[in-house]
């Protein structure tokens, strides 16, 4: 919520729960504080869990027609069980999409001058007597 606030997103919806087990409607659930979407009124719905494709069935009855649907997953299998979940469900243009984080290392290339050339010849030689 703190970091939609900061960006000026005023339409965006926040919510803490089971979602597996409870979906995304106003529940039974007392533990959950927060505003509760309707059904078929959400453009987007954003998942970062372990199996995404649990709440998936949930997630089709929230999104609005042409909305989508974002699941984070670090391992391929997650993707394909999700995937697999999807088009069970009637999605349609599935994307999948590999972020990667590469870390670069910068190196300075030293150009050699005259000098070092004549200090190496002169250190080879003098360890040569």
């Amino acid at each position: 919520k703190e970091l939609f606030a900061k960006l000026k997103i005023n339409q965006a919806t926040c919510f803490w729960r089971d979602v597996y087990s409870n979906g995304f409607l106003k529940g039974e659930d007392v533990e959950n504080q927060g505003e509760f979407p309707q059904e078929n009124s959400v453009d987007a719905i954003f998942l970062d869990l372990p199996q995404p494709w649990l709440a998936l069935d949930h997630s089709k009855k929230m999104i609005k027609k042409g909305g989508r649907i974002c699941c984070f997953s670090p391992c391929i299998e997650q993707v394909q069980k999700t995937a697999i979940e999807l088009k069970q469900l009637g999605w349609k243009n599935l994307e999948t999409l590999e972020c990667l984080k590469r870390h670069f290392e910068r190196r300075v290339k030293q150009e050699q001058s005259l000098f070092d050339d004549v200090q190496k010849k002169v250190c080879t030689e003098q360890n040569k007597r």
